[in-house]
């Protein structure tokens, strides 16, 4: 083997071992801060980012007009069981719980991506529609980034299915 093929793979070896230990040692969450946004409130008036690196769940005339979005659906309980089994749901989905408001039924968890650890905000609240029928109103966006890759799309549209699930209505036996 030459010696540049020998350089080249103890190089490719060290910045390897050196981001493995970056990574896993939570450096890279403290050069990456996710900052503190303000909480979201839900309404046409509502700013969003110019660059598409965010997704709408909305119910209503809770949001803007916006291509970055889906129609929640409106889930057979009350918002306040809304609001729990959100709680229920995002626990295993490994974000970190940083604002949550049992009153207003609004959580706010950062979460971050696995290799790189991007950290994307995601704003979920419940709404109330009628008797015992709710929506979820939801905002997931990146902080770094000018794209996002499907990624906050990707995590509302689970959240909405995994809410429909646990939702439904139990068939009589």
């Amino acid at each position: 083997m030459s010696r540049f093929v020998i350089l080249m793979m103890w190089l490719v070896a060290v910045v390897g071992l050196t981001f493995a230990g970056v990574r896993f040692s939570g450096l890279l969450d403290s050069m990456l801060p996710a900052g503190e946004p303000e909480i979201t409130r839900f309404s046409p008036e509502m700013v969003l980012p110019a660059q598409p690196n965010f997704y709408l769940v909305c119910g209503g005339n809770h949001c803007p007009p916006a291509i970055r979005k889906v129609e929640s659906p409106v889930f057979p309980v009350s918002a306040a069981q809304l609001f729990s089994r959100i709680e229920e749901v995002v626990a295993p989905m490994g974000g970190k719980m940083t604002f949550r408001n049992g009153e207003t039924l609004h959580l706010r968890l950062v979460f971050r991506s696995p290799v790189f650890r991007f950290p994307d905000w995601v704003d979920l609240q419940a709404t109330p529609v009628e008797d015992n029928t709710s929506q979820l109103l939801g905002y997931s966006r990146s902080v770094y980034g000018a794209d996002d890759f499907g990624t906050n799309e990707a995590r509302l549209k689970k959240l909405l299915g995994q809410l429909a699930e646990i939702t439904r209505p139990k068939a009589p036996n």
